[in-house]
């Protein structure tokens, strides 16, 4: 005698496929319900860090604005260039005049013209 297993269990006739109907119904109905409440839980997770991230922006302008500070990489660079400028404003910066090579020359002498390569080394002439 060969006893063939089937798969799909025991034959439990019409009442048997009727709870087996009504089951995989209330399953798929089950995973629908937490696919949706998944997806609702992470629109909410993915709303709550947007509005976090504006009340900090609408803080951090806000305290820039009532302080006088620049807001943002640019307006920062912008406030600090503009500075460096007041600071180095009336500062002769030219460096063919004033340059690290004038230091010990006498100013009396005048710029330097020509300098030229001669038997004995260099020579320079005013």
């Amino acid at each position: 005698m060969t006893g063939a297993y089937r798969l799909s269990g025991q034959n439990s006739g019409v009442f048997g496929q009727i709870g087996r109907t009504l089951f995989l119904a209330v399953a798929a109905i089950g995973g629908l319900f937490m696919l949706v409440f998944s997806a609702a839980f992470a629109l909410f997770a993915v709303a709550g860090i947007a509005v976090i991230g504006f009340v900090v922006f609408a803080v951090l302008w806000l305290r820039a604005k009532i302080l006088g500070k620049p807001f943002g990489p640019k307006a920062q660079f912008e406030a600090a260039r503009k500075e460096m400028e007041m600071q180095f404003q009336g500062m002769d910066l030219n460096m063919d005049s004033h340059g690290p090579r004038d230091k010990g020359r006498d100013k009396g002498e005048g710029p330097i013209i020509d300098a030229h390569e001669t038997p004995e080394g260099w020579s320079v002439d005013n």
